[in-house]
């Protein structure tokens, strides 16, 4: 990969890495971090990734780079789980339809929230999803699949109870 191939994949995915991480993560600087980590390991490797798979070997890292995140602070959180708050709770009836889906994606498994927000927010394909995250696109399908049910199923859940 050439200087010129790498500056011209950093404008032109740069952008939709960024809303990926920063859906995932929830956090700005978090997800800038991210971000340019990903685009500093990619420059450190151009010379062994192939120009073609630069955008799916991006956001495999990024992904990579997120769940390691999310797990850190699952460590660095796990003595206010010994209190008895669950995952999920319930919001309360003042929230905003969004902010309640949100709290529903939050409290998805990582791959299926990476998957989902991959789908639906930056409108990749199957084929691509599994590119990126190194798994079949049938693979994709089933978890988007489960995604789908646990959220559809939560909000059932809140509109009998409200």
């Amino acid at each position: 990969m050439t200087n010129a191939e790498y500056n011209h994949s950093v404008e032109h995915v740069s952008d939709s890495l960024y809303r990926f991480a920063v859906h995932f993560l929830k956090d700005s600087e978090e997800a800038r971090d991210v971000v340019q980590d990903a685009f500093e390991k990619l420059w450190l490797n151009r010379e062994k990734v192939e120009r073609e798979k630069v955008k799916s070997w991006l956001f495999t890292c990024v992904h990579n780079a997120m769940l390691n995140q999310v797990s850190r602070k699952k460590m660095q959180i796990t003595h206010l789980d010994s209190l008895g708050k669950s995952d999920f709770q319930q919001p309360d009836l003042a929230f905003e339809s969004k902010q309640v889906v949100d709290l529903m994606v939050e409290s998805l498994p990582p791959l299926q929230k990476s998957i989902l927000l991959l789908r639906d927010l930056e409108g990749y394909t199957y084929d691509e999803i599994g590119d990126m995250l190194s798994i079949s696109s049938a693979q994709v399908k089933v978890y988007l699949f489960r995604a789908r049910i646990k959220l559809k199923k939560q909000l059932k859940g809140i509109f009998v109870l409200a």
